[in-house]
Formats: structure tokens, sequence, C-alpha cells
């Protein structure tokens, strides 16, 4: 399996302005007693984990992944969806996904048939907190005897509350809470069948982890507010750019099918979260983090529509979505994308990224931007991000991608 990856490094892009992920608490008012989502689970069905990644080897490593299975993962994908698999030397084909992000089934037969292990676990993701319908999937999945393992990452799913639509089909459920919550860590995995996780053994952080941690939420906080540049400086910002006409870095294609990339670490694969994560996500609303969210993203949608040169992934938010981030398509990447940078706005991209025979997944390596819609954002901090993009698609100068 090969990598295509881009090297941001002939750039120098600094700084996000903006956090990408929350970093203000929301602590619940006292006497809130906001209603769990009714499928609460029992504490014997979670295992906590530092990362969403170590709790999606643990799933892997249970399901039988190793150097003689194979692992159906979606072609578009973050490369540590893939890592605990290939730590495992387990075999990983990817299956093509749609426009909407959600699996291309009719491919699926041909995929299956061409494993040269046996398939032991495919991993179907709600990616950007989008609830998909995996009961197709899981059946398909039930009939060939292969665990389906259901990836929450971008969906708001912890012991005492599931987003609508999530963590309901897969055997096991993996989630990454501190996405979502102002915490340092906090990576969750869930069993239907809480006795399979009596072997899971993992040990918490020691103390010097924990008080560092409470340092960092304590520092976040303090940052949180604060505003970038002006609106009014965009547009010379852009103007100074513009004239410096950046050189789009090489894409490079490496091997990747023997060793983990470097955010997979061996010696956290076995740590629980820190107790002060927990704590934290204990304390905060889900009623106000959903609704922060939820009107952070339907702003977005307002800003960009009709706007030259992008599109959103999706054109609405579903009721009872709880948004991870906010997918825009771009149309030119060489462009935009470094100027975007540039001006400090707070975007990701999956633009490392194995290789597959996807259309769509190797489109969107450059052409889909994640931009923060999080509950910390403020008034002023999502005035300036929205300017600041409606600035680039206007005036940035597109070329043939």
């Amino acid at each position: 399996m090969k990598v295509a990856r881009f090297d941001p490094s002939p750039f120098g892009f600094p700084k996000p302005r903006i956090s990408p992920l929350p970093n203000r608490l929301q602590i619940k008012a006292f006497g809130d007693q906001e209603a769990s989502d009714q499928r609460k689970k029992t504490a014997g069905q979670f295992r906590t984990f530092r990362r969403g990644r170590y709790a999606l080897g643990e799933a892997y490593r249970l399901a039988g992944l190793n150097q003689d299975a194979t692992l159906l993962a979606p072609a578009y994908h973050c490369l540590t969806m893939l890592d605990p698999a290939i730590n495992l030397g387990a075999n990983v084909l990817l299956y093509p996904v749609r426009a909407d992000l959600s699996p291309d089934l009719d491919n699926l037969d041909t995929i299956a048939r061409n494993a040269s292990r046996p398939i032991k676990a495919l991993l179907a993701t709600h990616f950007f907190g989008i609830a998909v319908d995996f009961a197709p999937l899981k059946q398909w999945c039930t009939e060939r005897g292969i665990v389906l393992i259901e990836d929450c990452s971008h969906a708001l799913f912890t012991r005492g509350y599931g987003a609508a639509g999530t963590g309901i089909y897969g055997e096991y459920v993996v989630s990454s809470p501190y996405k979502f919550f102002t915490c340092k860590d906090a990576g969750l995995l869930f069993a239907q069948d809480g006795r399979i996780l009596n072997s899971v053994k993992t040990f918490h952080p020691g103390l010097m982890e924990e008080l560092c941690a409470i340092k960092y939420v304590i520092e976040s906080h303090r940052s949180g507010s604060a505003s970038p540049a002006g609106i009014e400086e965009i547009g010379q910002s852009l103007t100074d750019l513009l004239q410096k006409h950046p050189e789009a870095a090489n894409v490079q294609t490496t091997q990747y099918d023997s060793y983990p990339t470097g955010s997979f670490s061996a010696a956290n694969a076995r740590k629980s979260s820190l107790r002060s994560s927990e704590w934290l996500i204990r304390l905060s609303s889900v009623k106000d983090i959903t609704k922060r969210r939820r009107d952070n993203f339907r702003q977005w949608l307002e800003a960009v529509a009709g706007l030259a040169n992008c599109r959103p992934l999706y054109r609405d938010l579903p009721e009872g979505c709880i948004p991870y981030m906010f997918p825009l398509y771009i149309d030119h990447p060489d462009t935009h994308f470094p100027l975007l940078k540039y001006l400090g706005v707070p975007i990701w991209r999956w633009d490392n990224l194995a290789v597959s025979s996807s259309l769509i997944a190797n489109d969107y390596r450059l052409h889909l931007i994640h931009l923060p819609c999080h509950q910390s954002l403020s008034e002023e901090q999502m005035a300036w991000m929205i300017a600041a993009v409606r600035e680039v698609m206007l005036h940035s100068v597109p070329e043939a991608d």
C-alpha cells in the first residue's frame, strides 16, 4: 500500500489564529439534569483510551485482525484510522465512498473477492458527525462473518450520550470525545457484549501527566476568547500574499504497509484516558455544546451559499446531528488552500491518503477542507473566519488543478 503525501514545508504556514478544537469549558449549570441518550450504557461495556486510534486498535485486535487477516476501510480516511491495523500486521483494503462519504456498497463484493487474506473486520465512519444508516452494511457483514466496527470519532458518543443514529450498528464502537469537549485526551471503546472487554486491561497515566493536562486546559480556557486581527485587514493581507505566488509543494508517494505513522505510539496503546478528562466530560453540558455546534454549522451553510469556487459537502444539517466540523469543497486548492493557511484560518484536510482506485476519495484529498464549528468559537471568531473564506474565494486567482 502506498500513501500520497502533501509536503507543506516549502510554504512555512503560520499557526492558526483560532483553535480548530474546543478550548473553552462548557460546564453544566447547577442542577442541570439534561437527559442523556436513552441508550445509556453500563460501565462494563466501555473502556477508555488516550485517543480513539488506540480504542480502534483494541477493536481491531478483538475482531481478529493480525498478519493473516484483512481490514476493509473507507478510501477517504485519516491515516490514524489505518495505523492500528498496520501495527497488527494486517492487510488493509480500501472500499470506495459515495459523494456524501457513505460506503459504496455496489463495489464491496468485488473488493472482498480480491482479498488475499480473510476479511475479519470492516470499518464504517460517520464522517463529520453526519449519521449514516449502516443497516445494509451491517447485513452485508453479518452474511459474511465480518465484524462491523462503527467509527464514531466524528460523532458525539460518550458513556452517557450518543448522537442520534450513531453507536447502534457496530459490534464495536469507537469514539474520540476530546474532539467535542475541552479536555486533553479521551478515546472510547464500546462493545455490544460487554463481557468481551473483560480481558481488556488498561492503566491510568501518572500524576505528572494529569497535572500537565490540567495546566493545558486552564491555559486553553484563558486563551479561548482571543480574537484574530480585524476583518478589515484581510483584504490587504490577501493582496500581499497574491503578489508572492507561492508554489505548490510536490506530492510525494511513499510505501505504507509495514509500520504505522508517527501519530501512533505503542507506549500509549494501553493507557486509559486521563481522570481529569473523564471528569470534565461528565461536567460538560451536552445541551449547550449541541446548540452551539449546530448554530455555527448553519452559519457556515448560510455564509457559503452561492459563493464562487466552493460548495458545502452537505447542504443541510439533519435533525439530531451534532457536527464535528464543517466540510467545504474548494475548486482550486493549489491557490485557495495556501492563502487560507497563510491568513491563519484554522483548516484541516486529509492530504496524506492511502492510494486507492476511489475517484471521490482521491479528489477529496486536496479539495475537501475541514472548518471548525465547535462550541468555543465566539461571534467575532466566526465572523472573521467567514470573512476570510469569502475573501479568498472571491479574490484569489484560480488555476487549473
